[in-house]
């Protein structure tokens, strides 16, 4: 998987499979933009496959920021949007959104 940072600075573009070899890849990226808070984009427009460890990243990351900022899932494929459907509920993770 490749991350990299979005060109204004406000998030991460994904590409390739979020899977238990590239966790921690994600988190290693993350962890900064989870520190300072506020909107982070995370891209999946590339993002081919995620499973239930890529997944849990997303969770984690989301309580880790709590009500300091949102998550914004972007433009996930029909897979990864199915994934996400499934396993998310906004209600519970309210700052963990999925936009088309």
């Amino acid at each position: 998987m490749d991350v990299t940072e979005l060109e204004n600075g406000t998030g991460l573009r994904l590409a390739g499979e979020l899977d238990l070899s590239s966790a921690d890849l994600l988190v290693d990226a993350l962890d900064p933009k989870l520190a300072a808070g506020g909107r982070i984009v995370l891209d999946l427009t590339d993002l081919a496959f995620m499973d239930s460890t890529g997944l849990q990243v997303l969770i984690r990351s989301a309580i880790t920021l709590g009500d300091r900022g949102t998550i914004v899932l972007a433009h996930p494929g029909n897979l990864v949007r199915s994934i996400l459907e499934l396993a998310i509920r906004t209600d519970k993770l309210p700052n963990l959104v999925v936009e088309p």
